[in-house]
């Protein structure tokens, strides 16, 4: 947290404006069930009955003027600093502002729309998303593209001043509460695979579109798998340029990994805190690796901040979202290392309060290292596009995405 003493009065003041009206309208974060862990929804009813909770959240803290803090006003937003957007998320600490999935697609989205968005795209389509009144869902994996992105094959072909698009969209998160998506369809099968792609914002309410939902071994269907035939999208929804939709895509990509690492939570304090309850907060390695996560996570925030700030400012980011992306996963990997060693050989069992907590770090780091797109591909591409390392030995490289081999 930012030390008062070097804040203004007119810093200080937001902050305890934000933090006043936290209290007054907000939940705090389950700070009486000590090491909580994560509660999955045990089915769809409660997995729509939390969206819709959330939903209503984002609501309230837009009228109350902290959504979109950094938007400009002429797009909804209150046309803040980058230091309002701090303030309000120290103020915000301890208490429930996460949103869930407005808040992931907001953060994707928007800054998308900022970069690369026409006057009248920004002007329809950004308010709904920080309001929460129009809810959206990113249209990007496919079966035979998740990592290799680039590879996808859903299809768009105009017919007039529309598109009519077909194939298939899997591992979308809240796509059956979706109005409105973020789609990546290919345009021209005669051009490399990473061109002939275009960025569509697509209406999800018409016939065409059937959402499946994927349900989970709990019972939850947090993800979908989408099926387009013979869907519609007016041209004038192309974001960017036609062809041209692997840019926006890299913008969005970004602001996703730094949302993911704003998102995966700053675990230093409970570590602390567990550290204390075994008697080791003393002992000189455990406060190197203790102080080497907090370091770690305020320099994710900062990253996070600076990747913001270049799409507010229409750029691409400063910082390659690789680069985000590994060290998120990373710093899951070192916490989750760290809880563990901190309890020993109770850290697998359930006798210490803390170890369901804990076994629940050191799981984190197989999903983060999945979503996203795996380690193994952030390395190629900070190798490849980065350092200008050789790249690996492919065969589809300089060849028309059509004559690429399927299955």
């Amino acid at each position: 947290m930012t030390d008062a003493a070097d804040m203004s009065e007119e810093e200080r003041a937001y902050r305890e404006r934000a933090r006043a009206w936290l209290l007054d309208n907000t939940d705090p974060v389950e700070e009486d069930t000590g090491f909580s862990t994560m509660h999955w929804m045990p089915s769809p009813e409660h997995e729509a009955a939390h969206h819709e909770r959330n939903r209503m959240l984002q609501k309230r803290l837009h009228d109350a003027g902290y959504v979109g803090i950094t938007v400009p006003v002429d797009y909804g937003g209150q046309g803040g600093t980058a230091w309002m957007q701090r303030a309000f998320r120290e103020a915000a600490e301890g208490r429930h502002v996460n949103t869930g999935f407005y808040h992931s697609i907001m953060s994707m989205a928007v800054p998308g729309l900022l970069a690369f968005g026409t006057e009248d795209q920004k002007r329809e389509h950004i308010p709904g998303l920080l309001s929460g009144d129009v809810s959206w869902c990113q249209l990007f994996s496919e079966p035979g593209a998740g990592s290799d992105l680039a590879g996808l094959s859903t299809r768009a072909e105009t017919d007039g001043d529309e598109f009519v698009i077909n194939g298939q969209k899997v591992w979308n998160s809240a796509a059956m509460y979706a109005d409105m998506g973020i789609l990546l369809v290919r345009t021209d099968p005669n051009a490399v695979k990473h061109a002939g792609i275009t960025f569509l914002l697509f209406d999800m309410r018409q016939p065409g579109v059937e959402v499946r939902p994927l349900v989970q071994a709990q019972g939850a269907g947090h993800f979908a798998e989408v099926f387009l035939d013979n869907a519609r999208c007016p041209v004038a929804n192309v974001l960017g340029e036609v062809d041209g939709g692997w840019r926006p895509t890299r913008v969005v990509m970004a602001n996703e990994s730094a949302m993911i690492g704003g998102a995966s939570g700053d675990r230093s304090a409970k570590l602390i805190e567990l550290a204390r309850m075994v008697h080791k907060c003393d002992d000189p390695v455990t406060r190197q690796e203790l102080a080497t996560v907090h370091t770690r996570q305020f320099l994710l925030g900062l990253m996070g901040e600076q990747i913001s700030a270049a799409a507010r400012r229409g750029e691409m980011p400063p910082i390659h979202p690789s680069i985000v992306k590994l060290y998120v996963a990373q710093n899951r990997r070192l916490e989750g290392d760290l809880a563990q060693r901190l309890l020993g050989p109770a850290g697998g069992a359930t006798t210490h309060e803390a170890s369901e907590w804990a076994m629940e770090q050191l799981h984190a780091r197989f999903p983060i290292s999945i979503g996203g797109g795996t380690d193994e591909v952030h390395h190629n591409n900070l190798g490849e596009q980065a350092l200008g390392l050789p790249r690996d030995v492919r065969l589809d490289k300089d060849m028309p995405w059509k004559d690429i081999p399927k299955g």
